[in-house]
């Protein structure tokens, strides 16, 4: 296949045709990767993925003397055992991510199911170990990170089986999987932030005083972002369907454009106040925003 066909796998439609996950997640890396005409995983080989400057205290046996012939500097390799890390994924698997408008091709879940195996796959295939944590009101499954082909069967095989069925409560969850990252790494998290979102910032904050490094996907609908609805609408709360209001979207529209633009600005700025990544998420959006982030980050952490 072509490298221009294959950026057709960035799109959530065409990838939603795609039925198993695992093929949907290596059509999205491959047409990303075709996409930016060279591979993510260029520098990370299994010997080592690039050098760094020498230090003293280094072993004198490290130094590259085909770099320092070229340059006259000391330069030492860096191992695999210092450029592979630890990712853990946390994904929101509460009643609120199941939405989808009538006129998105996937809900918010199936979009980051879709990213989730993604960039699992990516780091599996360059030897990281990945790890996968969901949650609702409760912790619901964690995968313990490692890098061998099979784990990443497991974590497929567990994100297919993901379902939305019950609240979130950040307040209760989000503590439990801070007790399960006992060691520092990477830490991506993926959620619409909807319920208490200063409890889901706090346990970020933890995180981060544990000197992971983390980026937040936030992760909205086009109807959450822009309300294209024409007409009365009955508007339920997605994880309380008691909450419920009428009203005419024309009316409300620019006061609810004015309050969700806030609510996604409190979120980023709270994020970059304590060094965290913030990146928002239109599920009819091409995936190569957030993988592109996502490298970013991962290469931040070497």
């Amino acid at each position: 296949m072509a490298e221009s066909d294959l950026g057709k796998y960035l799109d959530p439609k065409v990838v939603s045709a795609v039925q198993r996950l695992d093929l949907q997640a290596k059509c999205i890396i491959e047409g990303f990767i075709a996409g930016r005409h060279r591979s993510p995983f260029h520098g990370f080989s299994s010997q080592f993925s690039e050098h760094r400057k020498y230090n003293s205290g280094d072993p004198i046996k490290n130094i590259d003397w085909n770099v320092y012939a070229k340059t006259e500097k000391h330069y030492v390799k860096k191992f695999e055992a210092e450029t592979n890390l630890d990712c853990n994924i946390c994904v929101d698997i509460s009643s609120s991510m199941g939405y989808k408008f009538e006129d998105s091709e996937v809900s918010k879940l199936e979009y980051t199911i879709y990213l989730t195996a993604a960039i699992s796959y990516m780091l599996t295939n360059q030897s990281d170990s990945v790890g996968l944590i969901t949650f609702d009101e409760d912790l619901c499954h964690y995968i313990r990170p490692r890098s061998k082909r099979t784990h990443l069967t497991n974590i497929i095989n567990t994100l297919t089986k993901v379902k939305t069925e019950k609240k979130s409560d950040f307040k209760a969850a989000l503590p439990q999987t801070l007790k399960l990252l006992k060691h520092r790494g990477l830490v991506v998290v993926f959620s619409d932030f909807l319920g208490d979102t200063e409890a889901a910032l706090n346990a970020i904050s933890m995180l981060r005083c544990r000197k992971n490094d983390v980026i937040v996907f936030q992760v909205l609908d086009q109807a959450e972002i822009n309300l294209p609805f024409s007409y009365l609408a009955n508007f339920v709360d997605t994880e309380n369907n008691e909450l419920q209001i009428k009203a005419k979207a024309e009316s409300i529209r620019k006061a609810y454009k004015e309050e969700i633009q806030q609510f996604v600005k409190h979120i980023e700025t709270e994020c970059t106040k304590i060094g965290v990544t913030h990146v928002l998420l239109n599920t009819s959006d091409p995936f190569d925003l957030a993988l592109e982030e996502f490298i970013l980050k991962r290469s931040r952490c070497l």
